[in-house]
């Protein structure tokens, strides 16, 4: 018989993998990713779709609080 937190916690799904963004490299002095062609960093693209903030934290859910 499972315990009944393990029956209903919510499982997230596994990123299955992580891939650099293309035509950007990492610049390890600054510790952002810079687009090759015109030095911009990534978070200042106009596609850039950041991960969330800890409120989202999908490693375990528990931050969900304080709007």
């Amino acid at each position: 018989m499972k315990h009944i937190l393990l029956k209903k916690a919510f499982e997230y799904r596994k990123r299955k993998e992580i891939k650099p963004p293309k035509e950007y490299v990492y610049n390890f002095i600054l510790g952002v990713w810079i687009n090759a062609i015109n030095n911009i960093p990534l978070i200042f693209s106009d596609d850039f779709k950041a991960q969330g903030t800890k409120k989202f934290d999908i490693e375990t859910g528990e931050d969900n609080k304080g709007q």
